[in-house]
C-alpha cells in the first residue's frame, strides 16, 4: 500500500476487483430501482474545499448518467475520464442501497 497521499493504481484495480467479485454473487438479473433519481453535485472547485460552504450546487440524474454510460455498452462512443463521475453517483447510490449485504 502507498502512503496515505497517493494511491497506486495496482491497490485500486484489487479493490475494483474484490467489488466485481461480489458483485458476480448477485444475481444478474435483479434490477435496483432508483427510486430517488435526483441528487445534489458539488462542483470539483468547490468539493475539496471543506472550509468553504459550497455554494454553485448543481443538480444530477442518475437515470440520465446511467443512459450516458449505456452508450458505452451500445458502442456508440468510447469510456472517457468523465465517466467516472457518472460511475461514482451510482456507486454512491448502491452504496447506500447495500446491494451486497442484502445479496
Amino acid at each position: 500500500m502507498e502512503n496515505n497521499n497517493s494511491i497506486k493504481v495496482a491497490d485500486l484495480k484489487i479493490l475494483l476487483e474484490t467489488f466485481l467479485l461480489k458483485l458476480k454473487n448477485i444475481d444478474s438479473n435483479k434490477t435496483i430501482p432508483l427510486e430517488k433519481d435526483l441528487y445534489w453535485n458539488i462542483l470539483d472547485e468547490e468539493l475539496y474545499e471543506p472550509y468553504k460552504d459550497p455554494t454553485k450546487l448543481t443538480m444530477g440524474n442518475l437515470t440520465d448518467d446511467w443512459e450516458f454510460l449505456q452508450k458505452v455498452f451500445d458502442g456508440k462512443r468510447e469510456i472517457i475520464d468523465y465517466d467516472l463521475y457518472k460511475i461514482a453517483s451510482i456507486l454512491r447510490f448502491l452504496a447506500k442501497s447495500m446491494i451486497i449485504k442484502k445479496a
